[in-house]
């Protein structure tokens, strides 16, 4: 019976008018929306569709034997190359970045058909400078009376979210059709008759358009672009190892990676870096994490390994030494625990030895009343993988006790005994390690105090364009501030709350990657493609933050009226970047298993929705 369908499907004949409006529709818009393409793949559609691309080589997919062999014999030397697929599980057969075009009309109604993993794949063979369009029935549709518990229908947000997190929405049309009620009247009249209605009904259908009427829409046509977190993390990884004459962050005659890159700003734009290398003993181990985070990944190569490496022996040196040891704060021993435990697996068991001296010292001497003691208990738990010890576990259930103890029931976060421990990257932090506990102990039950953070995040500190707040003021403490201003006595620089990190979202980003792979089912794709988007457009500088800085990583931040120029915040600092790349490696790793079927989003639960802030 499927076969039969998907075999019609490809060659429909003429119909009446209202229903080859849609079609034409459909179709005309795909057209207009992809433009002109070298390289296209068409997934399935109408065999019209087909033939009316603009491009020199197409390729064609369809989801049976029967199906293609159809389109074979009604499409031939139009298209260059046919494959089918199964549509459980669709493996595209092509390799990486193989079109600069794709296109799918009709295939994403059908149920039978896992359209997170199809649009997983697509993007793996889409280049970055690609084009996806493919076209979404609404529960407006006409069709939806009688066909709800046939195809699927989607509601904008629900069609926007089959994007997040790996596309950025480039363009789209809406296509309006008239209501079940008189749409079933014209179907059963004369030709003649339905030809008024289709008329009236192109020009609601530039109405919807005008007025981007998303909600009246039956029928959405979108344009996806690839977030191409491939190349922005080898811009990062390029960043972080190229040498500070150079504007990066590898100082070559010290064989380390320095704290920090300065700027300055003239007429409203960064004028010049300067490296600073005073010592604070946190900023390079994130970088040092982030670098094994990829490494460790299945994106990591040993093209960089030299110089992590030597990165590695820097800070072996470092923390061999007691008085310097005792000096570095819970956020670097954490991170350098990490990265040694993650070291052992890549270059030799010998750094697991340094990993584990970092915890017995770290065991001993922090209480986790911070909030960044909890980047011990993050790198202990990779230590764990490599060396499984019965004190180590007791260390591990011990610290998860702590940190579960510090969450407020009535005001959801973690509340540490620090002054900063309200703050966003601090709560992150904590999941981080929650998520990472539950994971290598298998207490599932504890993944509910991680969706309460997730979702006070995204409903109380993302904003609209979703960037997340450093800290949502108490209404006193905002409502004092706001009458400072206005009498003129106010803040010498914006107050910390006026403050957008990038590094903000990727602590975000990470928080969510460990709670999926601790087995959290709620499904938060949504607001980890509004997080990114921010980063690399959607904010108050229309611009892309990693261009802004000319460095190959975002700018360290821009205040909510879109400053760059605040004294004490003009510079990059390591630890950013290593973030950057641990939720670009994260990232991918995702889409990379969305693409394998691993990681379904159907029958997860929806997030606080980040998708209906607007298109």
């Amino acid at each position: 019976m499927r076969d039969e369908v998907l075999t019609r499907w490809v060659n429909q004949p003429p119909a009446d008018p209202v229903y080859q409006y849609l079609r034409d529709a459909e179709k005309e818009s795909a057209w207009e929306v992809l433009g002109a393409r070298e390289r296209v793949l068409d997934i399935a559609s109408e065999a019209n569709v087909t033939r009316g691309l603009d491009a020199a080589y197409v390729a064609r997919v369809d989801f049976s034997s029967t199906a293609i062999d159809y389109a074979r014999e009604v499409l031939g030397d139009e298209v260059d190359r046919y494959e089918w697929v199964d549509p459980e599980t669709p493996r595209l057969p092509f390799p990486d970045d193989h079109f600069d075009g794709g296109v799918s009309i009709g295939p994403y109604d059908w149920k039978f058909l896992d359209v997170t993993a199809l649009t997983a794949e697509v993007r793996r063979v889409t280049r970055g400078d690609g084009l996806f369009v493919f076209s979404v029935p609404t529960p407006r549709s006409p069709y939806h009376t009688g066909g709800r518990f046939s195809l699927r229908y989607y509601t904008p947000g629900a069609a926007r979210s089959l994007l997040a997190p790996g596309w950025e929405l480039a363009d789209y049309d809406l296509v309006y059709q008239h209501p079940y009620w008189l749409h079933s009247k014209l179907a059963m009249a004369p030709p003649a008759l339905q030809r008024p209605f289709v008329t009236a009904a192109k020009r609601l259908d530039d109405r919807l358009d005008a007025r981007d009427d998303w909600d009246d829409a039956s029928y959405l046509v979108l344009g996806a672009r690839p977030l191409d977190y491939e190349r922005h993390v080898e811009r990062a990884l390029d960043c972080l190892y190229r040498p500070t004459d150079e504007n990066g962050f590898w100082d070559a005659e010290g064989g380390h990676i320095v704290r920090a890159l300065e700027y300055d700003v003239a007429d409203g734009t960064i004028a010049g870096w300067t490296p600073t290398d005073d010592v604070v003993w946190r900023y390079a181990p994130f970088a040092l994490m982030g670098s094994l985070r990829w490494r460790c990944s299945s994106l990591g190569d040993g093209s960089r390994d030299a110089k992590i490496e030597r990165e590695l022996a820097y800070f072996r040196e470092r923390v061999a030494d007691p008085d310097t040891l005792r000096e570095m704060p819970s956020y670097g021993i954490g991170a350098l625990t990490y990265a040694f435990a993650r070291a052992a697996t890549v270059y030799g068991t010998e750094y697991a030895t340094v990993a584990r001296d970092l915890y017995e010292h770290a065991d001993e001497r922090f209480d986790f009343d911070d909030s960044e003691d909890s980047l011990l208990l993050y790198g202990w738990t990779y230590l764990y993988e490599v060396d499984p010890g019965a004190d180590l576990r007791r260390s591990i259930d011990g610290a998860l006790y702590e940190l579960v103890e510090r969450q407020n029931a009535w005001k959801t976060l973690f509340y540490f005994d620090n002054p900063t421990t309200r703050r966003h990257q601090n709560q992150m932090y904590t999941l981080w390690a929650l998520s990472r506990a539950v994971e290598v102990t298998g207490c599932t039950g504890y993944l509910e105090n991680v969706e309460a953070v997730l979702d006070y995040t995204i409903e109380e500190r993302m904003r609209d364009d979703g960037a997340f707040i450093w800290e949502d003021p108490s209404r006193r403490t905002y409502a004092g501030a706001e009458l400072r201003r206005r009498l003129g006595t106010g803040f010498s620089r914006p107050p910390h709350w006026e403050f957008l990190y990038p590094c903000h979202q990727t602590f975000f980003v990470v928080a969510v990657a460990h709670y999926y792979a601790a087995g959290g089912e709620r499904d938060y794709d949504d607001a980890l493609g509004e997080a990114m988007r921010w980063i690399y457009g959607r904010n108050d500088l229309g611009a892309d933050l990693t261009e802004v800085s000319g460095l190959g990583v975002p700018v360290r931040f821009l205040t909510t009226d879109g400053r760059l120029d605040v004294a004490d915040q003009q510079f990059k600092g390591a630890y950013e970047v290593g973030a950057y790349v641990m939720a670009l490696t994260d990232l991918v790793e995702h889409e990379r298993a969305r693409a394998r079927g691993g990681t379904p989003r159907v029958g997860r639960r929806r997030a606080p929705d980040a998708t209906d802030r607007s298109p």
